[in-house]
């Protein structure tokens, strides 16, 4: 081979390896760009929403099984007041 040939071949080597380092580099900011809040369209502020959403959900279900326990209490007592 000749050193022309050399030279193509390390450029070429080159330029594949730098235009893959810089697409990494893109891909890796856009990504990171999504884990910062930004008042409501990021992946972060997303996942928080939905995070507050399941921490209210959690609430009224155990509010629900308070009362239906509750209720549940009312009617063995009355059951048990018109059966004696």
């Amino acid at each position: 081979m000749s050193i022309e040939s050399w030279a193509a071949l390390i450029v070429s080597i080159c330029t594949i390896v730098a235009f893959a380092a810089g697409s990494i580099k893109w891909m890796v900011k856009h990504y990171l760009e999504e884990l910062k809040p930004n008042s409501g369209s990021s992946m972060k502020d997303q996942i928080t929403r939905l995070e507050q959403t399941s921490k209210i959900a959690e609430e009224d279900r155990k509010e629900l099984h308070r009362k239906i326990d509750k209720m549940f209490d009312v009617l063995l007592d009355h059951i048990s007041k018109t059966t004696k």
